[in-house]
């Protein structure tokens, strides 16, 4: 850290917020304190329109979408017909598929939307320009923290070509990423970790598959139960987005992600069956053994918001509610401070609870499906029966869906009377479906 010299830098700071990252959850925060009056400085590194530095799920649900909604962020600027999925299809390694129906979600939303992320973080970025006192620069690199004792009180940094220099605020957001340069710097530790089950992803885009529905857009799941998904998430513009999803201990890339993503793709046929006209349309992307945790959120004079404090996998297309959610959370904390109803070390408390309340139980959710989904290999009649009787029951599905959209709590996809339930109620379509065979064969 770089040390600040006499108290000048503190008393009259040149912003009241510095954030370090502009994408979901650095611009959506600055949105909301630009909405105050404040004044915020907001740097990205990178140039936008553009791909984040770190893979993350191409979707987002109805929760996600009321949060843009109160930031006045038109849907039509990220939205695309083709792009809305209106239901889950799941193939269980061709053994039974089951579909999971998007109920009416908020404002009647039934449908998940896929997203093409240059577009999406871009329209984010180009938001801040509602916010006079919003002052936003992109191919900006923050190499160091201010500090004067163990305050931060600024950043070291400079805009592509430009000599790095100290800029100060009374206080400094880390928005950027699982691989935060703030958390390194400031000294904030993981502060819990489930990162023995992890997997690894790789996805590109693509144009020409083959239809998976004949009327509307689907998201589609081809599981193995040997440690391998497929996904299918539509995108704007017709394409789709096509993710392989394992278990990192069997992935064997050799130094060719390229050859590794596709012949995964063709060793599955009910997979390339789809894919065996069509045509990538952009490169490879992936991440290696993805890890699974919290860091400690704040210090003194700094916080870290989005992935910067809680990472998790990409397999339940939370990261982006995750982000909007944790910037609301963090604009209410810092209101506090700001209008001196609480001191910075309380509102960061109320804050640090509040986003473990919002978050913490869908963290156990993702990292047990990982466990269970990835690295269990259940029996074939078990896959038969107990698996085949919950996935194909409605109110199994429609809870499923509903906890993705955050739309009720996400432990409930742990219980086990929502399981016996759907077991139960699974037994009965057999039991009565057999009955019912038989009679009309006895007619």
């Amino acid at each position: 850290m770089s040390s600040a010299e006499g108290d000048s830098q503190v008393a009259r700071p040149d912003y009241d917020v510095i954030i370090v990252g502009g994408r979901p959850a650095g611009a959506t925060l600055a949105a909301r304190l630009g909405k105050r009056g404040l004044r915020v400085l907001i740097v990205d590194r990178a140039k936008f329109p553009s791909h984040p530095g770190v893979p993350s799920s191409p979707a987002i649900h109805a929760g996600a979408m009321a949060l843009l909604d109160e930031l006045g962020i038109d849907q039509a600027a990220y939205d695309d017909a083709h792009a809305r999925m209106r239901s889950l299809l799941l193939d269980m390694a061709g053994v039974f598929n089951a579909t999971f129906p998007v109920p009416k979600l908020i404002h009647g939303r039934d449908y998940v939307i896929g997203i093409d992320r240059r577009k999406f973080d871009a329209v984010l970025w180009e938001h801040l320009d509602r916010f006079p006192s919003v002052e936003k620069r992109s191919q900006f690199n923050v190499t160091n923290l201010v500090c004067q004792g163990k305050q931060v009180v600024g950043i070291v940094g400079a805009t592509k070509g430009e000599m790095p220099r100290e800029i100060t605020a009374r206080c400094v957001v880390g928005a950027d990423g699982r691989f935060s340069l703030i958390a390194r710097k400031a000294g904030s530790e993981v502060v819990e970790d489930a990162s023995v089950y992890t997997s690894t992803v790789y996805f590109a885009n693509w144009k020409g598959v083959r239809p998976l529905h004949p009327e509307y857009s689907v998201g589609y799941v081809h599981a193995t139960l040997r440690g391998l998904d497929v996904l299918f998430f539509a995108m704007p513009n017709g394409e789709w987005n096509i993710n392989t999803h394992a278990r990192s201990d069997r992935v064997r890339i050799d130094g060719n992600p390229d050859r590794y993503y596709m012949d995964t793709l063709r060793s599955l046929p009910q997979v390339w069956r789809y894919l065996e006209k069509a045509e990538r349309t952009s490169d490879l992307c992936g991440i290696k053994q993805i890890g699974n945790g919290y860091r400690r959120p704040t210090g003194p004079g700094w916080v870290l918001v989005g992935d910067a404090v809680h990472y998790k996998d990409p397999a339940d297309g939370q990261g982006i509610y995750d982000a909007l959610i944790g910037a609301k959370l963090l604009d209410r904390a810092l209101e506090r401070w700001f209008s001196e109803k609480a001191s910075w070390e309380m509102a960061m408390e109320s804050y640090r609870r509040e986003l473990w309340q919002e978050t913490h139980a869908m963290f156990v959710v993702t990292t047990t499906r990982i466990k269970r989904e990835l690295f269990s290999e259940p029996p074939m009649p078990i896959v038969r029966t107990v698996m085949r009787w919950m996935m194909t029951d409605p109110q199994y599905a429609d809870t499923f869906i509903r906890v993705q959209a955050r739309q009720c709590p996400p432990e409930l996809l742990l219980s086990q009377k929502l399981a016996a339930s759907a077991i139960a109620r699974g037994i009965w379509r057999d039991v009565t479906g057999r009955f019912s065979r038989q009679t009309k064969s006895d007619q």
